[in-house]
Order: structure tokens, then C-alpha cells, then sequence
């Protein structure tokens, strides 16, 4: 059976029209996901992960602009779609986590005033349906008395009961689509695997597809069944987590799976950064963006942008080195089976 795509982004480009010229943001970008799946989006600060996301919810505000391509959401046009039908689309059938829920929950409503705001917007409950809903909620993200914290403002909650809050009110209107911004940056990392479990679980209890945006590889790889890398405004590479950890094609994703820290090293691990810088892009490099920082980039990569080659079904990477004639280069990333 051919599952279902509730969302495709087709070769999207969206830059950002600032005094000093045009930021080329993303430049060709397409991916899918199918209903009830996890991917993850990752890559380095500035590579286009998380404009890629207010893309797809048209958040996108002054000086940003989609300049080409097509996102298609259940079937509906949603870059050409007007705000007002938008609206009710976001929020409802789908909804976004922020990286810090301080700056996402206001500080003079409780809790559950700001969970029962979005419920009776899009579902037209009255006041104690809504607040039964807020309840629920609370209790399905793991708030422990959840009937007393509904009433409680956002500085009595703990940062990782304020991310479990602002979950709580993403999910309150069952979104086919939930996008998931950096949702356990702000965390320690025993709150952060206590939320990506949380995650799991609601992906299984109501199907919620789920995009998760993220700099850290580690975070996606119990989450997520597939990857896309992204770098300079492109897919540098996509393939299932299985496919991205074990058998890397492109040298980025090589490089970042490098400077993953390993418990079974111990104290004495080096870890290997990515020397140099990410690309400007007020002037986007005509080749492979990545080639200024790559250890085994040839002079094509400078002058030419490469395809994407796909090696195994449904792992595509954009690198030369795949092409049949290119040197080859094996690389130990240093991760093993059941040492993620």
C-alpha cells in the first residue's frame, strides 16, 4: 500500500530582501512526508532549517519571501493560499514548537487560558468544554495535577514544564502536522530525552506527523525515520536514519557525525570539528556550497553544483564524489551499531 504524502515542498527558494541585498535563504529545496511520520531536519546554524519550517506555516514576515516552488498540504496550494483561509489551516491542522517556550507563552495569562484561547479558536467549544480540553491535554503531555497547573502562569512551570505546556497547546487541536523547532535546545538533557519520548508516544497515539528541526544529529536518531542534512540552503543529503548514521555519502554529514561526543570513549575523545565558515549567501557559491570546507573537494565542486546521485532507494545525497567517475574516498565516521 502507497502511504499518503500530507505534505510536499517542491524546489522551494525564499530569501530575505535586506538593505544591504538579497539573501538567497533556500535555493531548491524539496522533500516529502507521509502521514504519521517523523523526519528529521538537521544541520548547522544558518543552513535553512528553520526557514525552511515558517515556509510551510507562512510565517514567513518582512523582509522574507517565497520566491519559487510549490508546498502542497493535503493537497491544498499553501503559497498561494490567502491568510484568511491560512489561519484557519495553522494551529489547527498544523502546528509548531518553538525553541523557547518563555518567548511563545505570555507571562500574564495562565496556562490554561492560553491552551483554551486555541481550542475555543478552532474548535468551537464554549468555556468549559475547552477548559476539560486544556485538562486533558496537560495531563497527555505528563503535567503532573494537571486540574491545579491549568491555572498557573508560565513562570510557576519549569522550563521543561513550560515546553510540555506549549506541546500540550500545539496538540490541543489534533494537527495532522506538528513542525517542532528546536524543541530541546533550551533544556538539560535529561529533560530533552524525557520530551523526545513524550514526542514518540503522541506520534503513535494520534498519527501526528512530525517534522523535527534540530543542529544535533543525536536527537533525531531514536525519533525520526528519516534525515535530511541540510547546508547552505540546500539538501545536502536525505535517507532513512539508518542509511545517514551507517552509511553517510555526503563529507558534511561525515563531518557532523564526527564531532558527535561518544560515551563509549571516555574522557580521553577528540572531537573533529568542521573547519572554516558557511557559505554568504548574499552571494551563493555557483558550486557545491560546501567545497571551502570540504577535505576531499575537487575543482568541479567549486565550479559546478552537483545532481543529487542516488546510490540505495531512497537516499540521495549531492556530491561529486558519488559520481562514477570521482576518486574514491572512505571515511570512518566513528559511529557503530548501538552507539548512537
Amino acid at each position: 500500500m502507497k502511504n499518503e504524502k500530507i505534505l510536499e515542498v517542491k524546489d522551494l527558494y525564499t530569501s530575505f530582501f535586506t538593505h544591504v541585498g538579497e539573501v538567497k535563504a533556500i535555493r531548491g529545496v524539496s522533500f516529502h512526508l507521509d502521514k504519521g511520520e517523523a523526519i528529521g531536519i538537521v544541520g548547522e546554524s544558518g543552513s535553512g532549517k528553520s526557514v525552511t519550517s515558517m515556509s510551510t506555516m507562512k510565517l514567513l514576515q518582512y523582509p522574507g519571501k517565497i520566491v519559487g516552488g510549490e508546498i502542497t498540504f493535503k493537497g491544498k496550494d499553501i503559497v498561494n493560499m490567502p491568510e484568511k483561509e491560512m489561519q484557519q489551516i495553522r494551529g489547527n491542522e498544523m502546528a509548531m514548537i518553538f525553541q523557547d517556550p518563555m518567548t511563545s507563552l505570555n507571562p500574564v495569562y495562565t496556562v490554561g487560558d492560553q491552551i483554551m484561547e486555541a481550542i475555543r479558536h478552532h474548535q468551537g467549544l464554549n468555556k468549559k468544554q475547552a477548559r476539560e480540553k486544556a485538562i486533558e491535554m496537560l495531563k497527555l503531555v505528563g503535567i503532573p495535577s494537571p486540574e491545579k497547573r491549568v491555572d498557573n502562569y508560565p513562570h510557576e512551570f519549569s522550563g521543561g514544564m513550560r515546553q510540555r505546556a506549549m506541546i500540550a497547546m500545539a496538540l490541543s487541536c489534533e494537527p495532522n502536522l506538528l513542525i517542532a523547532d528546536e524543541p530541546t535546545t533550551a533544556l538539560d538533557v535529561t529533560i530533552q530525552a524525557q520530551i523526545l519520548e513524550l514526542m514518540k508516544e503522541l506520534k503513535e497515539k494520534i498519527n501526528t506527523s512530525i517534522i523535527l528541526i534540530t543542529h544535533d544529529l543525536g536527537v533525531v536518531a531514536d525519533v525520526c525515520t528519516r534525515i535530511i542534512v541540510m547546508y547552505g540552503g540546500l539538501i545536502m543529503e536525505e535517507g532513512t536514519t539508518d542509511q545517514i548514521f551507517y552509511n553517510p555519502k555526503h563529507p558534511y554529514t561525515m563531518g557532523l557525525l564526527k564531532s558527535i561526543p561518544r560515551l563509549d570513549l571516555g574522557e580521553k575523545q577528540r572531537l573533529v570539528p568542521i573547519e572554516g565558515t558557511p557559505p554568504d549567501l548574499l552571494n551563493p557559491p555557483k558550486g557545491c556550497p560546501f567545497a571551502d570546507r570540504c577535505p576531499y573537494a575537487m575543482k568541479i565542486c567549486q565550479e559546478m553544483k552537483p545532481p543529487y546521485f542516488e546510490e540505495e532507494k531512497n537516499h540521495r545525497s549531492m556530491c561529486w564524489l558519488l559520481h562514477k567517475d570521482a576518486p574514491q574516498v572512505q571515511v570512518d565516521t566513528g559511529v557503530k551499531r548501538g552507539r548512537i
